[in-house]
Formats: C-alpha cells, structure tokens, sequence
C-alpha cells in the first residue's frame, strides 16, 4: 500500500501542532516505508484494520514502534504486524496491543 506524499494541508496541520513528524527506522515495514523515511502522524484518528499506527513498544518505555493493524479484536486490543514479516518484531512475538498504546496514525509521507 502507497502512502500519499505530504501536501499542503497536512504541512499545516504539522505547523498548527495537529500531527506529528517521526523518522522511521529499521526495516520491519519495508517495502512500505524504510530507514530513513519521514511520516507524519494524525495522534487523533480514527484506526482501522489495514492502517498504519505508530505505537509504545510493549517492554521499552523510550521506543516507539510503526506497524500496521493487521485485526482489533472484540476487546479493543490491536493485532500489530510488521509488512516485512521475516524482518519485524511484532505481535506475534509481543502480543496485542491496548488502544490506549496507539500513538497515532501514519497519514503520509514527507519528502
């Protein structure tokens, strides 16, 4: 799945305080999105299966992980993987994911 490139709504919204810039690194969501890469993060929208989230990782407080919202389950905790399954830690090492642990969702790209 493409990620739109940033346009200038979105950079208004970045300079109004509205979303978030993060640079990605590792290669966990390749080919989507690589080291290096820029997206920007809406931290109020809604997630659904197939989007692109950007999370707390589980068991280290200071990181934050990209993954795409493979199913929520009844509970309202997420099932996150990585789109490069044999390159990526996701829930299928750490589990679900509880919806207050989303940061946000990955809107576009920056370039």
């Amino acid at each position: 799945m493409e990620l739109p490139k940033i346009n200038w709504k979105q950079r208004l919204l970045l300079f109004v305080g509205r979303r978030r810039l993060l640079k990605v690194e590792g290669d966990s969501m390749y080919p989507t999105l690589e080291t290096g890469d820029a997206v920007l993060i809406d931290p109020r929208a809604f997630i659904a299966t197939g989007d692109i989230v950007v999370a707390d990782h589980p068991y280290k407080q200071s990181i934050k992980i990209i993954k795409r919202v493979e199913s929520i389950d009844p509970g309202g905790r997420y099932i996150l993987k990585g789109d490069n399954p044999d390159g990526s830690t996701d829930s299928r090492t750490y589990g679900t994911i509880a919806k207050g642990d989303i940061r946000g969702k990955v809107v576009c790209r920056v370039r």
